[in-house]
């Protein structure tokens, strides 16, 4: 880890076996490192210059890693309902609705193959790739838990490069939200957030 001011050395992190290609977050917080020997990318904290557990098991000898950045939405707007049950653990629930534009460079949106990440306040899940089907009628759906949450959601085409996508969550840990709430939705690399004021009960 490189002090870029001064051009210094200031920590060496240990990795996989000859490690060669490396990038680094948009929002610096992570580096990732590919490791030819071990074919193995490594996942560094950059706050802590340690590595994560999660080291990524790839293919033979990589030596090239980027990332792609989100594509915002061009349009997001979102309702919220909240219901806290203040002092009993893991037992808020939400309902949110919402609608979004994507723009029209951005790249297509398939649930089915993509993950699909909703944050409302402090609670985020990922539905992961191959988890939500596609109904007769069109709609995109999923029904399952997640982390011990029961979440379902639903994605509609409405239009051309317009969709609405809701979601209901169960037995989830809001603790620490409060308004104006943000609502973060990502499908692949498309993304939206909004800051919402919700319905909070009790």
């Amino acid at each position: 880890m490189i002090d870029t001011v001064t051009n210094t050395v200031e920590a060496t992190v240990p990795v996989g076996s000859l490690p060669f290609g490396v990038t680094v977050t948009p929002d610096g917080k992570h580096a990732y490192v590919t490791n030819i020997g071990s074919n193995t990318v490594s996942v560094i904290d950059t706050a802590t210059n340690t590595v994560e557990a999660a080291t990524i098991g790839v293919g033979n000898s990589p030596f090239g890693v980027g990332i792609i950045p989100d594509v915002p939405f061009l349009a997001f707007g979102a309702n919220l309902v909240l219901a806290l049950e203040v002092g009993a653990r893991n037992q808020d629930s939400f309902g949110l609705q919402s609608r979004f534009i994507l723009s029209s460079t951005a790249p297509a949106i398939n649930p089915i193959t993509q993950p699909v990440t909703l944050q409302a306040g402090t609670f985020a899940a990922t539905i992961p790739p191959g988890s939500i089907v596609e109904t007769k009628q069109g709609f995109f759906v999923f029904a399952g838990v997640i982390n011990g949450v029961a979440v379902q959601a639903a994605i509609e085409h409405t239009g051309t490069l317009q969709y609405a996508f809701q979601a209901k969550a169960v037995h989830a840990n809001l603790t620490g939200t409060k308004n104006p709430v943000t609502v973060r939705l990502s499908i692949g690399v498309d993304s939206g957030t909004t800051s919402v004021t919700a319905h909070i009960s009790p």
